[in-house]
């Protein structure tokens, strides 16, 4: 794939507050989202040249807004481009070619459990677009892109659909033990295969649950991951964190408000 040229940003992971994590969102999603940063980001373009210099650009201001001395001697500078009427502010970043594969500086330093960060990240191709810096998917200015990265809605089965609604904890009680807690917490699952979780003051991420036949299988994430499945019948659910018979496993109820 040629490089050489002006690339625009069609997808990129930015941090969505639903999932509490990066995601991939598409230009048209992010369109409705009414944030500086991402709009900053979905502005951003790429300029690859032949000396091996990447400039990243990020839209800034209308160019007629700022005073003719200050933007040129900024274009001077090669801290500024003009490009459709804006302001770009040029950031340059290193790239280079090896083995066949294309890899771009992306400045980073500092040290992951003792081993030094390798600033050079892969680009990765993807029909007509590129995987950049890991977060950003760009395709050449006027080209249409043939494949978006983005996050892929869940195909809910009928059972599956009759299960979404919230929870009301009855109690929890560890398996070796009649006693029954009884405080507040709740659980939701939602019509895209996830959810929260409500106990200890806290919001719990449930990245995936599942039903069928009955037998559900549901994930909780919070500093670390919990796995729980159980039963499903009617109203009444009931999930365990772990075997439901071993002595030191919780078994949590349920009933559908």
């Amino acid at each position: 794939m040629e490089l050489k040229g002006l690339w625009e940003v069609c997808s990129a992971q930015i941090f969505d507050m639903q999932n509490m994590g990066m995601v991939w969102k598409t230009k048209e999603e992010a369109a409705g989202i009414d944030d500086d940063m991402i709009k900053m980001v979905f502005s951003t373009l790429f300029d690859f040249k032949d000396d091996g210099v990447l400039g990243m650009m990020i839209k800034g201001p209308a160019a007629d807004s700022v005073p003719k001395d200050e933007l040129d001697a900024a274009v001077a500078a090669g801290k500024v481009v003009v490009e459709d009427g804006f302001c770009y502010i040029c950031e340059e970043k290193g790239w280079k070619e090896e083995d066949g594969k294309v890899f771009i500086d992306s400045k980073e330093s500092g040290e992951i459990f003792g081993e030094a960060i390798n600033p050079w990240k892969e680009v990765i191709e993807e029909g007509n677009t590129l995987i950049v810096l890991e977060n950003y998917q760009i395709v050449k200015v006027g080209e249409t892109p043939t494949s978006v990265r983005k996050v892929e809605q869940k195909e809910l089965t009928e059972e599956m659909k009759a299960a979404v609604g919230t929870y009301k904890g009855l109690y929890t009680r560890m398996i070796c033990d009649d006693k029954k807690n009884e405080e507040e917490f709740s659980l939701e699952l939602k019509d895209d295969g996830k959810g929260i979780s409500k106990r200890d003051g806290l919001e719990i991420k449930v990245p995936d649950w599942c039903v069928e036949n009955g037998e559900v299988k549901l994930t909780e994430k919070y500093l670390g991951k919990i796995d729980y499945t159980g039963k499903l019948e009617g109203k009444s659910l009931v999930l365990y964190n772990g075997d439901p018979e071993a002595p030191m496993t919780y078994e949590y109820v349920y009933e559908k408000i």
